[in-house]
């Protein structure tokens, strides 16, 4: 079989190219990045199509998104060639739309005479080349730098090798057939490995039912635990009510004292304001009833009742001081100061006396007196300003001040300038009809009333009422003082309450007697450790009700465990039969599989022979005779025997050329057994030779010139080198085609 020509519509970097090839070496040569891995991944393409789906694991996207052409539409192209008996065939594919036509000599459209594959596509390659795809990139398809297999490509090639008799078109009758028993095993029966299949489910559904089985068996007990808990939950429940019953009693009770706090603040304001009130009736009386010298006098109007009021066109003079004595701390200073004024005359006397006229009297040195007379005259001077500040005050407590420290209404005076003060002006509210006044003392008695309506105002406020005059700020009194006592005797009536409930109290409130902290203790403390007991007591609650509720619903659950038990029991019993069934069905499969296994062995053990004298005297034609001895073991891992000390040594230990040329060995010899009979495929090589040097190049190409003359190679190259050594060895036979 040989590929007579190619036409690349649009494949990766290339578009509109035509090739023809001749039956033996074509040589394709092209620089780096000229297209021509591109050209050969067409080549492969065209006989076995483009898969598609998700990127790879090294991140390459899918084939027939990476091959797309980088410039757009047509995606596609045709391949001619021909079979060995003559036959001719035309490929036609368009990988944008998936689509393949296969057209004969004739070109009849063939394209339904062939076996398709999974993806709804024609098994061109598999029937006409005689390989499957993987048999194909691993035998004669050799990209570049790809000469050498992995061990996965080892393995294919060592399968495809026990089925080499195999007439069926993918050549792998003991793989299916090791992969049915393998699927039923696993999917019928189950592994160790396997999770979901038929025995896992069973096993599985055997653990389930043993456990429910042993939660069932002790669910008596938890149900008899769960009783007792209940049991114990509802006491605790009903104490917990108990105890808020208290905390509200108790509540009530803070509250009857806060209220008792403020009735008592309440009767202090009304009882201190009444009295105020008093003197200032006193007050306005005596202002009333005063006689100013100089004949005039303060009295109420004619047929007035109101003492308030003074007669018009009459004014009252300034009152004289009164004889008030003299404070003992003033006669004091006075005394002092005398005393220091004799001493700092004497002390002068002495001091400027004649020397010896007074010192036979006075046995005292002179500068004794030179420092006892500033002494005596700064003291002097700081007692005569004390007096004399001492006595402004005097003076100006005695123009505002009364006998006795009052006023002349018998008021403090710091009261009286209060009162008055208090809306920024002594007369504010007297109307000038009222009174008739003239210094001090319409000024004091504008205080007086200003003060009096004040102090009526603030009652009005403060108990809700309007108060017009004293005796309804003690009307107001006794109505504070009458609502006390009520309070007093309900505080008493909830503490014996509160007593007769025989309740330990909670918390912080039983740290003494109840009726000790309720009278004693801040309402500020009582009120923030009652709201944190009556919260701590409501999520105890809560959670006891909780508690209650899950055991109620657990018991309720319980209920027919007997009948569900035994319900159990069946089913364990059936499970296990299923499970006895399943194992020996998985002991058949795995007899079966062992079976067949050994056969494989034994047809391969078989082939080897065949392999390892093939691939011998292909290492010796490669090599000029250095190798002569290539062999594979079990996994066809290569291993050859050294020339010069006869070891066998692995091809992993060679050199890099030598490595290649064994595996393309392997590659050729393979390729031979499985085509045996069939067709003789082309050899698509992409720089094969890289790792050759020239004169390993030279000695391979020989090579395949005497046994592969015939046979059809497209060899990829960008070496000018290479091309001279195929041109000097295969003359006018070789095909030149330059990219």
């Amino acid at each position: 079989m040989h590929i007579d020509s190619i036409e690349i519509k649009g494949f990766g970097k290339l578009k509109n190219r035509v090739l023809s090839f001749g039956k033996g070496m074509n040589v394709v040569f092209g620089a780096n990045e000229a297209g021509k891995s591109t050209m050969q991944s067409f080549i492969r393409a065209m006989f076995y199509g483009l898969k598609g789906g998700k990127r790879s694991v090294s991140g390459l996207p899918s084939p027939q998104k990476r091959f797309m052409p980088w410039d757009g539409e047509p995606y596609g192209g045709a391949v001619a060639y021909t079979l060995d008996a003559g036959a001719s065939y035309r490929i036609e594919r368009d990988f944008s739309r998936n689509s393949v036509v296969v057209y004969d000599t004739a070109y009849n459209d063939i394209t339904s005479s062939f076996n398709f594959s999974r993806d709804r596509q024609p098994m061109v390659g598999e029937t006409h080349l005689g390989l499957d795809e993987v048999t194909f990139e691993n035998t004669v398809f050799i990209r570049q730098m790809g000469v050498r297999l992995d061990s996965t490509g080892s393995s294919v090639l060592a399968a495809r090798l026990v089925n080499v008799d195999d007439p069926d078109i993918d050549g792998l009758t003991f793989q299916r057939a090791e992969a049915a028993l393998i699927d039923a095993l696993k999917n019928r029966v189950g592994t160790e490995r396997s999770r979901v299949q038929p025995l896992d489910r069973l096993q599985s559904e055997l653990r389930r039912l043993e456990s429910e089985h042993g939660t069932l068996a002790g669910r008596q007990k938890e149900k008899e635990k769960l009783m007792r808990e209940l049991s114990e939950i509802k006491d605790r429940i009903r104490h917990f009510e108990t105890q808020e019953q208290l905390l509200v009693k108790i509540g009530e009770l803070i509250e009857t004292r806060k209220k008792i706090d403020e009735g008592m603040k309440r009767e202090a304001r009304l009882s201190e304001t009444a009295k105020q009130l008093g003197e200032i009736e006193t007050a306005l009386a005596k202002l009333y009833s005063h006689d100013a010298p100089g004949g005039a006098i303060l009295q109420p109007e004619q047929g007035n009742a109101d003492p308030d009021r003074i007669l018009p066109g009459k004014s009252i003079p300034d009152r004289p001081l009164s004889g008030k004595p003299m404070p003992v701390r003033t006669v004091l200073r006075i005394s002092l100061l005398a005393l220091c004024a004799v001493a700092a005359l004497i002390s002068g006397v002495l001091l400027l006396a004649p020397v010896g006229s007074i010192s036979g009297m006075v046995p005292i040195p002179p500068y004794v007196y030179a420092a006892v007379m500033p002494v005596c005259v700064l003291t002097a001077v700081k007692l005569t300003r004390d007096m004399l500040a001492e006595r402004k005050n005097f003076d100006a407590d005695e123009k505002t001040v009364g006998p006795g420290g009052k006023d002349a209404a018998g008021l403090n005076g710091t009261a009286a300038r209060d009162g008055a003060d208090k809306d920024g002006t002594a007369g504010e509210g007297t109307a000038p009809g009222d009174i008739v006044t003239s210094g001090d003392a319409g000024e004091k008695l504008a205080a007086l009333k200003s003060v009096k309506r004040n102090l009526l105002s603030g009652v009005s406020v403060m108990c809700g009422i309007k108060a017009e005059c004293i005796s309804d700020v003690r009307a107001a009194l006794d109505g504070v003082r009458s609502n006390l006592e009520r309070l007093s005797q309900q505080l008493q009536d909830g503490l014996d309450e509160a007593a007769g409930m025989d309740i330990p109290l909670p918390g912080s409130f039983s740290k003494g007697e109840l009726d000790v902290l309720i009278y004693d203790s801040d309402t500020g403390w009582l009120e923030k450790e009652w709201k944190t007991e009556t919260e701590c007591l409501r999520r105890q609650i809560l959670d006891a009700a909780l508690r209650e509720k899950y055991c109620e619903g657990q018991l309720d659950d319980d209920k027919g465990e007997v009948d569900k038990l035994q319900r159990v029991e069946e089913e364990i019993a059936a499970v296990k039969e299923k499970i006895a069934r399943l194992e020996e069905t998985g002991k058949a499969l795995k007899l079966a599989s062992e079976v067949l296994a050994e056969a494989a062995e034994k047809i391969r053990l078989n082939n080897a022979p065949e392999l390892n004298s093939r691939m011998s005297v292909i290492i010796s034609g490669l090599t000029g005779g250095r190798y002569t001895d290539l062999r594979g073991d079990d996994r066809l891992l290569l291993k050859a025997s050294d020339p010069q000390e006869g070891d066998v040594r692995s091809v992993s230990a060679l050199s890099s050329g030598t490595a290649d040329q064994m595996y393309l060995a392997l590659r050729l010899a393979t390729a031979g057994i499985l085509t045996s009979g069939g067709e003789s495929l082309p050899l698509v090589m992409d720089e094969v030779f890289s790792q050759f040097d020239d004169k390993r190049t030279e000695l391979a190409l020989k090579y395949l010139y005497s046994e592969h003359r015939s046979r059809q190679i497209l060899l990829f190259t960008c070496k000018m080198r290479e091309v001279e050594l195929v041109r000097e060895i295969y003359g006018n036979e070789m095909y030149f085609v330059e990219l």
